[in-house]
């Protein structure tokens, strides 16, 4: 659908910071074809008012104060309840991992807090089109493109290393070779039991540590224990 000031993009708001809320809301309200119909301090307000509010597009906080929903557990509720609603993640925690767990959780982009306040805009307009917003070096850090196809990970059957495991973005061998470091599996180890070089295995182990923005077998274990609570 083509926004217009007729029929405006329609966009609530999340974040637990009142300065913030104020400068997105300003910001927003200047495009003509956008209109901000809610505004938000907490995720018990926003999911009172969700049912009867009207609205395309929402723009969440990914991390909020004492008391509330982590970014996670908030965002895939939202999503499983209104599988149809645009999903913003606005976030200070511009990491590679966050970004991966965001978008498969069934976000439709990620705008970091550090990034200019115009992209925002551009943001906003990008996922309103049904693509994905990455910043330039987030993508480049994630080694893809920001609008590459991407599957979201929601089935609420799977857990910890099985919703890694399960990322569209991973090959199979790359999928193999993550299940046994999971597993506690060295390089030498996987190589044995595949009949494969530690030098393939090696290489196969750091894309899928690119692909899933870890960079250690530690993050990769955090990782894990981040998803079984979800």
């Amino acid at each position: 659908m083509k926004w217009s000031v007729v029929f405006p993009l329609r966009i609530a708001v999340l974040d637990d910071h009142s300065l913030i809320q104020l400068a997105l809301k300003l910001r927003l309200s200047r495009e003509a074809d956008f209109k901000v119909v809610g505004v938000y301090s907490n995720s018990q307000s926003l999911l009172a008012e969700l049912p009867g509010l009207e609205v395309d597009l929402l723009i969440l906080d990914y991390a909020l104060g004492d008391n509330e929903l982590d970014g996670l557990n908030l965002l895939r509720m939202i999503r499983r309840r209104y599988p149809e609603l645009l999903i913003l993640i606005s976030s200070s925690a511009e990491k590679p991992s966050v970004v991966n767990l965001t978008l498969n959780a069934g976000a439709s982009g990620f705008f970091g807090k550090s990034e200019e306040v115009e992209r925002l805009i551009e943001a906003v307009r990008k996922v309103a089109a049904g693509e994905v917003y990455i910043s330039p070096l987030l993508a480049y850090e994630l080694g893809r493109t920001p609008n590459d196809a991407r599957e979201s990970v929601t089935d609420d059957g799977l857990r910890g290393g099985e919703v890694l495991l399960a990322d569209p973005v991973l090959s199979p061998k790359e999928q193999e070779v993550l299940r046994c470091c999971l597993e506690g599996m060295s390089v030498s180890q996987i190589a044995h039991k595949f009949s494969r070089s530690m030098k393939t295995i090696s290489g196969q182990k750091q894309s899928a540590f690119r692909k899933l923005g870890v960079r250690t077998d530690a993050e990769l274990f955090k990782l894990e224990q981040s998803l079984k609570s979800l």
